[in-house]
C-alpha cells in the first residue's frame, strides 16, 4: 500500500506525539503514584543510618526550591567515613506496591516524588500569612525549626531546648551532654543537627560534640 506525502507527515506527527506522551508520563509517573516514605537510610552498603523522620520533615518543608541535597549535613551525619554513600528510600504507592529509590551522595532528591501531605508542618505556624507586611526585625529573626542531638538511629529531639537558648537573635552554646539535656548515646561521639530559618532562608548545620554552636 502506498501513502501520499500528506499521509506520511500525519503519521510522523502521531508517532512524535505518542513518544512525547510516553516520555512525559515517565517523568511524572512517580508523582502521580503518590509514593509514601516507609523507611529511609543513608550510608554505604554495610553502614547505614535510619534517617526516616529527618527526611519526611525535609520533604514536608519542600526542600530548597523543591530539591534536597544528599550529603552528611542534610542527612544528619556521616555513618560511613571515607566510603561512597547513598540515600535509600523505601516507599509504597496507593496500590500497595513498594519501590526502593536511590540517590547518591552529592546529588539532589526531587521532593515531588514523595507524598507527605499527612505530615503536619506545625513549625510554619510562626510565619505571618502576609509576608509583605513583616518588618525588618521579623525578617532578621532567627527561628529554630528542628534540632536533633545524638548519633544516627539514636537521637534526642532538642528543638524546644534550642529555641529557649536564643538570645537577641543569636544562638550560641556548647555542644555537650549537660547543655543539651542528657546523653542519648553514652560512649559514642555525637553530633548536633540544627535546621533553622534566618533572613528568609532555611539552612542546616552540624556541630560535633565538644564544639560550640553559633547561629547565625
Amino acid at each position: 500500500m502506498r501513502f501520499s506525502n500528506r499521509h506520511g507527515k500525519y503519521l510522523c506527527v502521531l508517532a512524535v506525539l505518542a513518544i512525547g506522551a510516553t516520555i512525559f508520563s515517565a517523568g511524572v509517573g512517580a508523582q502521580d503514584e503518590g509514593w509514601r516514605i516507609i523507611r529511609a537510610e543513608f550510608g554505604s552498603r554495610t553502614q547505614r543510618a535510619d534517617v526516616t523522620s529527618l527526611l519526611i520533615d525535609l520533604v514536608a518543608r519542600g526542600g530548597d526550591n523543591g530539591r534536597i541535597p544528599v550529603n552528611e549535613v542534610t542527612m544528619g551525619g556521616n555513618p560511613a567515613p571515607g566510603k561512597d554513600k547513598a540515600l535509600h528510600v523505601l516507599a509504597r504507592n496507593r496500590n500497595g506496591e513498594e519501590r526502593d529509590f536511590e540517590f547518591k551522595e552529592h546529588t539532589y532528591m526531587d521532593v515531588r516524588i514523595f507524598d507527605v501531605r499527612e505530615v503536619r508542618r506545625d513549625d510554619w505556624d510562626d510565619r505571618r500569612p502576609n509576608h509583605e507586611g513583616r518588618d525588618r526585625d521579623e525578617w532578621n529573626r532567627l527561628t529554630i525549626i528542628r534540632g536533633f542531638y545524638g548519633v544516627q538511629g539514636n537521637t534526642a529531639n532538642v528543638t524546644d531546648l534550642l529555641r529557649s537558648r536564643v538570645r537577641e537573635g543569636i544562638l550560641s552554646m556548647p555542644v555537650m551532654n549537660h547543655a543539651l539535656g542528657g546523653d542519648p548515646a553514652p560512649g559514642v561521639a555525637k553530633v548536633l543537627i540544627v535546621v533553622y530559618r534566618y533572613q528568609g532562608n532555611e539552612s542546616a548545620t552540624a556541630v560535633r560534640e565538644g564544639s560550640t554552636l553559633t547561629i547565625p
